[in-house]
C-alpha cells in the first residue's frame, strides 16, 4: 500500500470542525499516532510520530474545495527552498513536508527575537511565487515560520486570490516601524493583545489606513 493510501486509512479517523470561518478550527478527534502541529481557519496540521518528515493538512468538511485549490497551487510553485515540498493528497487531506520552526505569533508570545533576515526570505519567497504567477496573499504572522534564523512560508491556499493583498506590507511596516525599536531580548507580547490586532485588522474600521493610529493606542496600553 502506497503512503498516499496509509495516511488515507488514517485520515478517516480525523474530525476537524469548523465553528466560525475567521476562527480557527477545531480538531475532535485524531489517530493517536498523530501530533496536532497547528491549526488554520479551514484545516489542521499533523505530524505523523512514525514518518515526523510529513506534514498531513486536513480540512474541515467544508473547506475540502480548498484541499484541490492548495494542491494546485504546490504543483505551480515546484520545489523551492522557502515552501514545504509537496507530495500528494486524498480526499480532503494534503501532504507536504514538514518545516520545522516557530511561526511570528509564537515568537511574539515566546519572547523569541523575529530577525530582519526572515523578513527578507519571506519577500523572496513571494517575488518567487509571482514569477511562477501567483498572487500571494493573505500572509500573516501564523503562517510565516523562522528556523536557523531563516524565514519560510507555509499555507499557500490564497495564492490564487485576486487583487493586492495588504497583510504582508502592513505586517513587514509593523515590523520595522514598531517591533525593531521596542524589542528587548525576552519581552513578550500576551496572545490576547495580538488577537485584539487580529480583530480588529479583520473589522470593518481596520486595515492598513488606520493602523498607525490603531498600533500608536496598543503601545501606550501595553508599554
Amino acid at each position: 500500500m502506497s503512503l498516499i493510501e496509509d495516511i488515507r486509512v488514517l485520515a478517516a479517523d480525523v474530525r476537524v470542525r469548523s465553528v466560525n470561518p475567521r476562527d480557527p478550527v477545531h480538531v475532535r478527534t485524531h489517530p493517536d499516532s498523530w501530533r496536532c502541529v497547528g491549526v488554520g481557519n479551514s484545516a489542521a496540521v499533523f505530524q505523523p510520530k512514525d514518518h515526523p518528515e510529513l506534514a498531513i493538512k486536513i480540512y474541515a468538511p467544508e473547506f475540502e474545495d480548498v484541499c484541490a485549490t492548495e494542491a494546485g497551487i504546490y504543483e505551480q510553485l515546484g520545489d523551492n527552498e522557502f515552501f514545504p515540498r509537496y507530495y500528494g493528497r486524498g480526499e480532503g487531506f494534503l501532504v507536504i513536508e514538514y518545516r520545522p520552526g516557530k511561526n511570528l505569533y509564537d515568537c511574539l508570545v515566546q519572547g523569541v527575537e523575529i530577525p530582519e533576515q526572515a523578513i527578507h526570505d519571506v519577500d523572496t519567497a513571494i517575488a518567487y511565487a509571482q514569477s511562477r504567477g501567483l498572487n500571494p496573499s493573505d500572509i500573516h504572522v501564523k503562517n510565516v515560520l523562522v528556523h536557523n534564523g531563516r524565514g519560510h512560508l507555509v499555507d499557500v491556499s490564497d495564492y490564487r486570490e485576486l487583487g493586492d493583498c495588504k497583510r504582508w506590507p502592513d505586517l513587514k511596516s509593523a515590523y520595522y516601524d514598531y517591533y525593531r525599536n521596542l524589542y528587548r531580548p525576552g519581552l513578550t507580547v500576551p496572545s490576547w493583545v495580538l488577537e485584539t490586532i487580529r480583530k480588529w485588522y479583520k473589522s470593518p474600521e481596520g486595515g492598513s489606513s488606520n493602523i498607525g493610529t490603531f498600533a500608536e493606542r496598543i503601545i501606550r496600553m501595553f508599554f
